[in-house]
């Protein structure tokens, strides 16, 4: 195999970044594991990533045209572009439901503020509401697995479910390794291979649900009311953020 990354991306060394990202994308799609299938080639693909990850940042790009050799074995992917590099590589930027990634990563849901005007009596006396919010639900499809029902995430083939990849630098300096996140899982070291049409592999679907709340005796305006686990669900399976209910009083008539 070529040690040369223009060559192993078949451009020349004027090329363009555009020129190098055309290239990766056509070279990734042909031999990504998990998108090429039998035709796939683990190897192929580190190395066609690596010589991207390199000629694709115009400081690595210097280093390297300056006589930084990062080629040596036990390369692998590097980090500098990110999951939606990935993503548009191999399915395009409209990319829709179809398409294979890495897991997301499990976060908490956002919180979410919602007002209710209530009248003096409601609030002396304090009083019960029934209130309809759209917010980010548990996907019913998949059970926030983000994958089709029938099937599970995948150990990552390019970094075997590490995460990490390592690359061996030679400069006038010597050798030094180093370990960076993987490209084609982007560290999480599992991919899905079918997510779910439903929520496209977040886990999570938008959808209008109906939250009670008591409103207390003697409360004043302004006062929020938290509602603990009842905001958005976190992507992946993560929980759920908290609902706050502001309280405004209306002017009375007569006062």
């Amino acid at each position: 195999m070529s040690n040369d990354y223009y060559e192993i991306l078949g451009v020349p060394r004027d090329a363009s970044t555009e020129q190098i990202k055309k290239a990766y994308r056509k070279l990734a799609r042909e031999h990504h594991p998990d998108v090429a299938g039998e035709n796939g080639d683990a190897d192929r693909f580190k190395e066609i990533t690596r010589a991207y990850e390199v000629l694709s940042s115009d400081e690595k790009r210097r280093s390297y045209d300056m006589g930084v050799d990062p080629s040596a074995p036990g390369g692998g992917a590097g980090a500098t572009f990110g999951f939606q590099d990935i993503f548009e590589t191999f399915f395009g930027a409209a990319a829709g439901a179809t398409a294979r990634g890495p897991v997301p990563r499990a976060r908490r849901g956002q919180d979410a503020l919602v007002r209710i005007d209530i009248d003096l009596s409601e609030a002396a006396f304090g009083t019960h509401r029934e209130l309809q919010v759209d917010t980010a639900v548990v996907c019913p499809t998949c059970a926030g697995s983000c994958c089709r029902p029938g099937t599970s995430p995948r150990t990552c083939e390019v970094c075997q479910g590490r995460g990490q990849t390592q690359r061996v630098a030679r400069s006038f300096l010597g050798q030094v390794m180093t370990s960076q996140p993987c490209a084609a899982c982007h560290g999480f070291g599992t991919v899905i291979p079918e997510p779910c049409s439903e929520c496209s592999g977040e886990g999570r679907v938008r959808s209008r649900r109906t939250l009670s709340v008591d409103v207390p005796p003697g409360v004043d305006t302004g006062t929020r009311i938290k509602l603990t686990g009842q905001g958005e669900v976190g992507p992946a399976g993560g929980p759920a953020g908290d609902v706050y209910l502001e309280v405004r009083e209306k002017p009375h008539e007569t006062l």
